[in-house]
């Protein structure tokens, strides 16, 4: 039976435990089932435990046999501090990400396509002494309410972001409306966007000299469709932001970018002054989209410019709300499964529509009872 294609109705820990594919441990010699411990693991970071192991693994000691007993299942030993990690270094990561995402993501429809931003985050705890890089994981995430649709994971000692973002892309997310940073401005990965029939907007800098050279000259010669001002108050600063689009369907462009369809440019002057310094910086970028600005009210695409930044705040939740730059492993499974269980944390605190994700791990960290009834609710037990 194909674990990943359950009905919703069932439980994510019994998805979990009835998927084969997911534990790559040899059959000789099991004694602990991979959902429980993974089971376990979430509610540890539920439980604000995240950064150290040893922290996650006394919340699973802890709560084992209130959790068995909630969900009507044997006691048992809980899994030691010795055999957490060798057991979570033998989870099939793919399979695991595919059962989170599948339960916890969103549904997608060409006929109202949804923005999303795609981003790598480095796992710091994975990084070994000596080396600059480790692990990655890389996601797409919705720019409505931050909920993570899809995940990948790379080497960056060996590896590079662009066939992650790609991969995730090889899905029901290229034919959506996705923003990428200037990394991602490619032929390759511009083309199968537009292939997919998908939407984007991606940052333009100098690694594309030729083509930003003539697109910071468009100004000069051309008039903008439409112009949108902001201002900004907060963090001590003031910000103010001046968008600006121009049409440029009817532009010159070399044949590498044929198959591309360019048709607007955003270009984007910041100014940023600090209350307290007075110093004042000022920015302009560009960005370029396979999308028209259909006239002057058309604001969809500053939202996007604007929008994509939402993946950085994911970031930070995921750090200081769930330290995830604490944990560290020599184990790249280990990081991914994690990082994993961290998408899935993230997921579910935003069904919440919290304002402060902080104090509510909190509050489950002092009720437990608390906690598994809202873990039922979402369907998790």
């Amino acid at each position: 039976m194909d674990t990943l294609l359950l009905p919703q109705s069932n439980t994510f820990y019994k998805q979990l435990k009835d998927c084969k594919e997911l534990d790559l441990r040899d059959n000789r010699g099991k004694t602990h089932c991979i959902g429980l411990v993974l089971i376990g693991v979430l509610i540890g970071l539920c439980r604000n435990r995240d950064g150290v192991l040893s922290s996650i693994h006394r919340s699973i000691k802890n709560t084992h046999s209130q959790l068995c007993h909630y969900l009507q299942v044997e006691y048992g030993t809980p899994i030691s501090r010795a055999q957490l990690p060798l057991v979570l270094k033998k989870i099939d990561v793919t399979q695991f990400s595919k059962l989170l995402l599948l339960f916890s993501g969103i549904e997608l429809s060409d006929v109202e396509k949804q923005w999303f931003a795609g981003d790598g985050k480095e796992l710091r705890g994975s990084i070994s002494k000596g080396e600059k890089r480790g692990d990655v994981v890389v996601q797409a995430v919705s720019h409505h309410d931050r909920t993570v649709y899809g995940q990948a994971f790379y080497n960056g000692q060996k590896e590079s972001e662009r066939p992650c973002i790609r991969q995730l892309l090889d899905s029901a997310l290229g034919s959506q409306k996705i923003t990428l940073d200037a990394l991602h401005f490619i032929p390759e990965t511009i083309k199968q966007i537009e292939n997919q029939e998908g939407i984007y907007v991606i940052g333009l800098k100098e690694n594309q000299q030729e083509l930003y050279n003539d697109m910071a000259r468009i100004g000069q010669r051309v008039k903008p469709v439409n112009t949108l001002r902001e201002v900004e108050k907060s963090h001590g600063r003031i910000d103010k932001r001046t968008y600006r689009s121009y049409a440029i369907e009817n532009e010159f462009f070399d044949e590498r970018w044929s198959g591309a369809n360019f048709q607007t440019l955003v270009q984007v002057h910041r100014t940023s002054m600090q209350l307290k310094s007075k110093v004042e910086s000022q920015e302009v970028s560009y960005y370029i989209s396979n999308a028209r600005i259909k006239d002057e009210n058309d604001k969809d695409l500053f939202r996007a410019v604007r929008g994509h930044w939402n993946v950085e705040t994911n970031n930070y939740i995921r750090d200081v709300t769930l330290k995830e730059d604490g944990l560290r492993t020599k184990e790249s499974t280990i990081s991914k499964v994690m990082a994993s269980c961290r998408t899935l944390t993230l997921n579910l605190l935003n069904k919440l529509k919290l304002k402060n994700r902080k104090a509510k791990v909190e509050e489950f960290a002092d009720n437990f009872e608390t906690l598994l009834i809202w873990l039922s609710e979402v369907k998790i037990l």
